[in-house]
């Protein structure tokens, strides 16, 4: 027996009805654009790329870097700005409660065992000193709550002036430590042998120890530090340089000492 077949409005009418979706305004499908022709006797408009759309994750994690940088760097110069602060208050309370000052020196005297001159076997205007010779500087500390050590010095002691001047030796004294407000006399003991000196300046240096009137300079170079109790805190390299004064003078007062601290800061002590 033969089946009837269904007509299309049968079919339409078993199958659900679906409504139809209405676009939003505005709405522009890129993949099926509308085919419209432009108008007779004008140019088509060229149309537009899409421009490349960059995966969003890539901001967050160029911002998360440069914010982890920014934080290292703040936290870095707040330490730093800290340790100075911490610094210049630990110096300021330092400075105030123990008001530190460099050593105070002085050249006391100048004596001579021996000092002579003799003739080479020719006379060719040479003379040839032999002398022995003992200086003694005057070291004070003037600080009350704080003490000085002294590191190893060399020490020279020079006689005469401008082109008469002479090498009397130099020597390496021991350092040695200095209680507040200690005062301590180091004497300096120099020898030269045969040293050759021209005729002129032996003449010179000769009249003018017999008269008192001989130039002493005495230059030496050594550490100064400060202590607290046996702790010492601070080292400076300095240079010093006594005298310049004539024999008579050192009979009747002692002579001042320059102090040189870090090659270019001269201070009379």
């Amino acid at each position: 027996m033969d089946q009837k077949r269904p007509t299309d409005e049968e079919m339409a009418a078993e199958k659900p009805f679906k409504p139809v979706l209405q676009k939003p305004p505005g709405f522009r499908d890129e993949q099926n654009p509308p085919t419209t022709e432009p108008p007779s006797g004008t140019a088509p408009l060229p149309r537009r790329r899409p421009r490349p759309i960059h995966p969003v994750s890539l901001y967050p994690e160029k911002k998360r870097r440069w914010s982890r940088c920014r934080v290292f760097c703040c936290c870095f110069c707040i330490f730093l700005a800290v340790i100075l602060l911490l610094l210049l208050i630990a110096g300021a309370v330092f400075f105030l409660w123990y008001s530190p000052k460099l050593p105070v020196v002085r050249l006391a005297s100048f004596r001579t065992s021996s000092f002579n001159f003799s003739s080479g076997k020719t006379d060719d205007g040479w003379s040839f000193l032999t002398a022995d010779a003992a200086t003694m500087l005057d070291f004070r500390n003037p600080n009350g709550k704080l003490g000085l050590f002294y590191g190893d010095a060399d020490v020279a002691v020079i006689l005469g002036e401008k082109d008469f001047e002479t090498n009397l030796g130099s020597t390496k004294v021991k350092g040695f430590v200095q209680k507040p407000g200690n005062r301590t006399a180091v004497i300096i003991r120099t020898r030269v042998r045969t040293q050759q000196v021209d005729d002129p300046t032996a003449k010179r240096l000769r009249a003018e120890l017999k008269s008192k009137k001989l130039l002493v300079k005495v230059s030496a170079k050594t550490k100064v530090g400060l202590a607290v109790g046996s702790r010492r805190i601070v080292t400076v390299g300095v240079s010093l340089k006594c005298g310049g004064v004539r024999l008579q003078t050192l009979d009747s007062q002692m002579a001042k000492c320059t102090i040189t601290v870090l090659k270019w800061i001269k201070l009379r002590s």
